[in-house]
C-alpha cells in the first residue's frame, strides 16, 4: 500500500473546516469568497481535496488564516457540509472546535429557484426555512417553493 499522508502548513490564526464531503471543498472557497478575500488581505487559504478519512473514506479540507466566520458563513457551510467541523486556531492551536449545525432558517444566501418568486424580480432579501436536513430540503418564504440538492444555488461573494 503507498503512503499517501499529506499535510497541509499549520496556521497561527484563523479557521479550519475539515470533515467536507469530498468535491465540496471548493464550492465551499467560491460562495464564500475565499479567493478574493486572500486577493484582498494577502492571507493564506489552503484547500485540500480528497484527503482519506477513516469515517467518510475520502474528504476536503479548508484552513483560513485570520478569518473570523460570520453567521452566514456558518449557515453556508452547514448547507454544503452538514457534518463539517470548524477549529477555530489561535498562535497555532486549536481553542475551539465544534460542528455545523443546520439552521431553522437561512437569510440571503441562496436563491429561489422559481423563475416567478418576486425575490427573482425585485430587490426582496430571500428568506428560506429548511424543511429538512437529510437531503437538506428548503422552501422560500414568499413564493412556498420546496427545493434540494442541485437546486440549491448559492449566491457567491466576489
Amino acid at each position: 500500500m503507498i503512503d499517501r499522508r499529506v499535510t497541509i502548513a499549520k496556521i497561527q490564526q484563523g479557521i479550519v473546516i475539515d470533515h467536507i464531503p469530498a468535491g465540496k471543498a471548493n464550492l465551499i472557497a467560491q460562495v464564500l469568497g475565499l479567493n478574493a478575500m486572500a486577493r484582498e488581505t494577502g492571507d493564506i487559504i489552503a484547500i485540500g481535496v480528497n484527503f482519506d478519512s477513516p469515517s467518510m473514506q475520502k474528504k476536503d479540507i479548508i484552513k483560513v488564516e485570520n478569518l473570523l466566520f460570520t453567521r452566514d458563513m456558518l449557515n453556508v457551510v452547514s448547507l454544503i457540509a452538514p457534518n463539517a467541523t470548524i477549529a477555530r486556531i489561535n498562535n497555532g492551536e486549536v481553542i475551539e472546535k465544534h460542528k455545523v449545525e443546520i439552521p431553522a432558517s437561512v437569510g440571503d444566501i441562496v436563491t429561489c429557484p422559481d423563475r416567478f418568486c418576486i425575490t427573482n424580480h425585485e430587490e426582496v432579501p430571500g428568506k428560506f426555512i429548511v424543511v429538512e436536513r437529510d437531503p437538506v430540503t428548503l422552501r422560500c418564504h414568499y413564493c412556498e417553493t420546496e427545493f434540494f440538492g442541485p437546486l440549491i444555488r448559492y449566491k457567491e461573494k466576489t
